[in-house]
Formats: C-alpha cells, structure tokens, sequence
C-alpha cells in the first residue's frame, strides 16, 4: 500500500530572534509560528487567533484525530509549535534517503528521553516505508543554528503519536497563511524495497488512516496483544518480521513479535512489579478479551 504525499515545507528567512535572555524554546517556537501565519504583516498579527491542537497532557502523546489536525494545519500552510519528549542524543537511520529520526521506547522515559523539548512542524510526506506512515519536517531551536538557520530533522508520525504533550499553531482570524515557501527543500524519497511493498497490501494491519498505530506501538501490554493476535491470522506475518529485524525496529509488534532495539523480547513486560515468571497474554483481536486455553 503506496501513499506518496507530500507538502512544501512553511519557513522562513526572518525567524524571530533567539538572543533574548528571558525567551525560552517554547515561546521561541511559538513566535515562529505566529510569524510565518501572519507573514510579517504587523497587522496580520492582531487578528492571530490561537489553535490548540493538543491541550498539554504528559502522559499521552497524540491520538490519530491530533495528528490528522496537525497534518491539516500544514496542508493550509499553517506550521505546528510541539513541546513534549525528545531524544537526549537524537540518533537516525537511512530510510529510502530519508535520515530519519529514531523512535526510541517509551520505557527510557527519564534516560534517554527528557520531557520539555521544543520544536517546529513545518511540513510532512506520507509514506507507508516510516513508522507510523509517514514522518514530519521538524525545525528544532535547541541546537546552535547552522549557516544562521536552525537544525532541520525529520521526524516519524510514531513519535509525534507518542511523545508530542502539546501541540499549538495559529490562524489569521477569517483567513489562512499566505507565506511562499523557500527552503529546506523536501528529500526526495527513494524506491521501496519490493518486500515492504508486498507486505504494505497484504498485511491485515494495512489501513491508510494509521487507525492501528496506537495498538502496535502502545505501552499497554491488552494493546500489544491485541496487535499480536491480529498478526497471528496475517498471511505476511513471517516476511514482516524478517523486515523489521533486518532494519532493527527499534520498538513495537511487527510480524507477531515485540521488538525493541531491534531484538525480540518474548514477553512485554507491564507497569508496576513484574511477575517472577512472565506470562504470555493472549487476548481476542477484536473485543481486547483474554482467551482462555
């Protein structure tokens, strides 16, 4: 299943200024945003109306009507401040030419991933060959500016999925943005891998609106295992597996299986105390019910 679609990246030469001493990333971000609603029109500015996309919330990053809200905005041109969880040594890999940003596991929360980065979504291509169907155009304040532009990453819809707390942009009061789109220009995505894309139209879990993301990259283990179950009756469940072990998935249900750092963990282990013996769930794909043997 082939989704190719993408946007120009929303940008801008005169960003605002990251020299005052009381302005943080976030504020720093949210300036941005305003700025390239209104395209510099001082009077564009007062009829700014806030959008809050997703109210803060630590513990959830956005669900699938969030991230469809995002991609909306960017579609009329508008870009997205997001603040939430994020990497403390950003890592990638080469995804059809892409350097895309890794999606590190939710359990290294407070390790290797820190709450309260801010960044700005500029753009986006959908494309089934990223985790979670696609990734975004991320323009980060945090490290020191290249060539007096700040750092540009691309960024998987999974992570916004699962570490975006907050999500804001703006829209001109009767009106949408009208800036002309300058650069970075958005990388050219490469040939799939002929597997993948026999796996993307045979698999059950195939669903152009990313609807089961949640359950096949979820922290709950009724959710990993109903995403297990729906992987034991797919007919590319071996192939599927062998892919992602091939691109160590750094995290979630793929071909039936959990991986993390790209390894097969037998059984997820839950929150609170584990079981001194784990034991395997088995749950009903459909109702979420456990199936007694």
């Amino acid at each position: 299943m082939e989704r190719p679609a993408s946007i120009n990246p929303v940008v801008s030469d005169s960003a605002p200024d990251r020299g005052e001493p009381d302005s943080t990333a976030w504020e720093w971000c949210q300036r941005y945003v305003r700025s390239l609603v209104s395209g510099g029109d001082e009077r564009a500015v007062r009829r700014l109306i806030p959008h809050t996309i997703k109210g803060f919330d630590r513990h959830h990053g956005a669900d699938r009507n969030q991230l469809h809200a995002v991609l909306a905005s960017l579609d009329q041109r508008r870009p997205v401040a997001m603040y939430g969880w994020w990497p403390v040594d950003p890592t990638s890999e080469d995804v059809l030419g892409v350097d895309v940003m890794d999606v590190l596991p939710p359990d290294r929360k407070n390790t290797a991933l820190v709450h309260g980065h801010a960044v700005v979504l500029i753009g986006y291509v959908r494309h089934d060959a990223f985790a979670g169907g696609g990734y975004v155009m991320v323009r980060d304040p945090g490290p020191a500016p290249v060539d007096g532009r700040d750092e540009v990453r691309y960024v998987p819809f999974a992570f916004v999925r699962t570490y975006a707390t907050t999500l804001v942009s703006a829209r001109l009061d009767g009106g949408r943005a009208s800036v002309e789109p300058t650069d970075p220009p958005t990388p050219v995505v490469g040939p799939r891998h002929p597997t993948d894309v026999h796996i993307a139209r045979k698999a059950r879990c195939a669903d152009p609106r990313s609807s089961y993301t949640d359950l096949f990259f979820s922290e709950n283990v009724m959710d990993t295992a109903r995403a297990k179950a729906i992987c034991s009756r797919c007919e590319v469940r071996e192939l599927c597996l062998a892919r992602a072990l091939e691109r160590r998935e750094p995290y979630g249900v793929w071909g039936g299986e959990f991986l993390v750092d790209g390894e097969v963990v037998a059984v997820k282990r839950g929150r609170g105390r584990p079981r001194r013996i784990p034991v395997a769930l088995h749950v009903d794909e459909i109702t979420g019910m456990p199936i007694v043997a």
